[in-house]
């Protein structure tokens, strides 16, 4: 009898224990090689050789007009510009490369900070992911004494760049000496922005679009700053500022 119970007893508990097993019956805890993630490889072509790219007559002639726009008195003008000219409909910096520096310019140098804020995302608008549009956001959102603005330029630089920060290393660190050259010095609409506009358009091999219609600061020279230029080598860039017109020449004009 006592023979019976005891195998009646194995014969549930080796039932329990099969029930218990049963979830984890096809798990393996073998020991397996952990094989190693591949090496980051970012996608580093130019932004231009993708994608459908067309400009006809009268879209670069509406683009110019907007980049004209830039340089109006009138703030609301020129934030209206500055946002369209962040749309591919209204003008694609590939077929017009003077859509991007018209943009790097107000975003550096404009001093009104609702421009250079529209300015800032209009060039992760036009996916301008090349060493000028990259280089005018990083300095920006480092430099700008607005805080909106700094943000905006931080945000539209980590939209521009997903998956792609690597491929501009060596361009940041060329950033960040830059700003702390002009860290201090530096103010939108002063006449320190051009010498920060002429390092980033020299060293991107762009084109300036300066606006023809820019205020004209006083007259003198302007404060000598060591900008780093392209090769690493410490210059000191001095700019002569045309002398302000006087009333006569503003009525013959």
């Amino acid at each position: 009898m006592k023979r019976i119970l005891c195998l009646a007893a194995a014969a549930l508990l080796g039932g329990a224990t099969t029930s218990l097993a049963g979830p984890f019956a096809c798990w393996n805890f073998g020991v397996h090689c952990i094989c190693p993630p591949p090496p980051s490889c970012p996608d580093c072509t130019a932004p231009c050789g993708e994608g459908f790219h067309h400009s006809s007559c009268r879209k670069s002639e509406h683009a110019h007009n907007l980049i004209n726009q830039l340089s109006c008195e009138c703030c609301c003008d020129r934030i209206k510009a500055a946002e369209k000219l962040g749309c591919r409909l209204h003008a694609d910096f590939c077929c017009d490369p003077e859509v991007l520096s018209a943009l790097a310019h107000a975003l550096l140098c404009d001093s009104c900070w609702e421009v250079r804020k529209a300015a800032a995302w209009s060039i992760a608008g036009q996916k301008a992911r090349t060493d000028l549009g990259v280089l005018a956001l990083y300095l920006a959102s480092k430099l700008d004494p607005h805080y909106m603005v700094r943000d905006a330029a931080n945000d539209a630089l980590t939209q521009l760049l997903v998956c792609r920060r690597e491929c501009f290393h060596c361009l940041f660190e060329r950033g960040d000496a830059i700003a702390k050259g002009l860290k201090g010095h530096y103010k939108p609409g002063s006449p320190e922005c051009c010498h920060l506009l002429e390092d980033c358009l020299t060293g991107c091999g762009a084109v300036a679009a300066v606006p023809a219609t820019s205020p004209v600061p006083p007259a003198g020279k302007t404060q000598q700053l060591g900008i780093p230029a392209a090769t690493g080598d410490s210059t000191l860039k001095t700019g002569e500022l045309a002398p302000v017109p006087s009333s006569n020449e503003v009525k013959t004009r």
